[in-house]
């Protein structure tokens, strides 16, 4: 497997402060327009990302707000986001039983474009509440406000997940149960400013591959504890997987608790991987086991798993009594200790030890996996692990669209 270049491993400092989880819409400032040549399209520059589209002299200019769709958006099919999507009939996906246009990333040329944008004023659900702010707080403070906020509630905006397992034919128990963290961190581009700032480029950091896959849990919550009652109620002749004399062990995904009934690729992949026998002997009575599911049926293969083989593969544990993940030396020992499956570790160390900028790092994540397939790209955590954020490889997103 491709390995990049990584310094030695630098001193532990005080913990890395907490990165914005990922938002799907946001209101942002354009930085930079500029013209792609031989295309027709600009290049309009907000924050790391670059956003491809037909301009009309005057319609953008360097400093307005705009509204920033990111990849993975789905957006309700409405006249106001047609003419993106026009050229593009791969862009219409059924979520819920509703057709949406799927926001994704395209190359024109060498260009590649990643988000769509739109006109603040096009979307008075945004506009008319940030025009309220103002005549309270005045212009500053309330684009200050508005800036930190996220709209996909307010305009109907889903995320979209690729139809890798058919939910339908998993035996679903119940909702994946609330006291789970769901993951989902910000991209480098989000948070380019951050990661490079005085105090934060000192942090140590966890740097792992980013698995094209799906997000899968094992948890296992002690009978005697205030979380048993939120679990969701085990049907009839359950097996003994499931619950034993002390704690009730589960598997679950995003959205859906499962039932092992021998159907289920969930939970024989976990029983497979060995983590629903050994959960029990982690000390802690109340974790979640978090970490993906891959394999020849998710996600389009990327990874380039023979037909029919599936893994889990850890990437970290959920400490359910502390709300806090255990920090990441504390899981590597564990996953070794117990011989679980846990994701490739490249190194622990500062981000400057691997790239001084945005791009240095969007350039490292290129390469492929051990199976010979484009590599989606790598994933830094802090060592307490509080903080999180991927660094996608732009090759793999002109090969997957996403």
């Amino acid at each position: 497997m491709e390995r990049p270049s990584l310094a030695a491993p630098a001193q532990d400092v005080a913990p890395a402060p907490s990165l914005i989880r990922r938002r799907l819409v946001t209101v942002r400032r354009i930085s930079a327009i500029e013209k792609a040549p031989k295309t027709g399209f600009s290049c309009i520059h907000v924050d790391g990302w670059t956003v491809l589209m037909f301009v009309r002299r005057g319609e953008y200019k360097v400093g307005d707000l705009v509204v920033f769709f990111e990849i993975d958006s789905l957006l309700p099919k409405t006249s106001l986001f047609w003419e993106y999507f026009l050229a593009d009939p791969d862009s219409v996906v059924v979520h819920e039983g509703v057709e949406r246009f799927r926001v994704r990333s395209c190359v024109v040329s060498k260009w590649t474009s990643q988000g769509v944008i739109t006109r603040l004023e096009y979307l008075p659900k945004i506009l008319h509440p940030y025009q309220e702010r103002i005549e309270e707080i005045g212009e500053e403070a309330a684009t200050e406000e508005l800036l930190l906020k996220s709209f996909e509630d307010v305009i109907n905006v889903k995320k979209y997940e690729h139809p890798s397992v058919n939910l339908e034919a998993q035996p679903i128990i119940g909702s994946a149960p609330a006291f789970v963290m769901q993951p989902g961190w910000s991209r480098i581009q989000n948070i380019e400013h951050t990661i490079f700032s005085p105090e934060v480029r000192l942090r140590k950091w966890q740097v792992s591959e980013k698995l094209d896959g799906v997000t899968m849990h094992v948890y296992k919550v002690a009978k005697d504890s205030r979380w048993h009652k939120f679990l969701p109620a085990l049907p009839g002749g359950y097996p003994q997987t499931m619950s034993g004399s002390e704690s009730h062990v589960g598997v679950c995904g995003r959205r859906h608790d499962y039932m092992d009934n021998g159907t289920s690729l969930y939970w024989e992949v976990a029983k497979e991987s060995t983590v629903v026998d050994k959960i029990r002997s982690i000390t802690y009575p109340n974790i979640v086991v978090q970490g993906e599911l891959v394999g020849s049926s998710i996600e389009g293969n990327t990874r380039k798993y023979p037909e029919g083989h599936h893994e889990f593969v850890v990437f970290g544990i959920w400490n359910i009594d502390t709300a806090q993940y255990v920090n990441v030396r504390e899981v590597e020992d564990i996953c070794e200790w117990l011989e679980i499956k846990h994701v490739d570790v490249y190194g622990h160390v500062k981000v400057t030890a691997v790239g001084d900028s945005m791009q240095a790092l969007l350039r490292m994540a290129e390469g492929t996996n051990k199976n010979g397939g484009v590599r989606e790209g790598f994933v830094f955590k802090s060592m307490d692990a509080r903080s999180c954020f991927k660094v996608i490889s732009n090759e793999w997103l002109k090969i997957t669209g996403k």
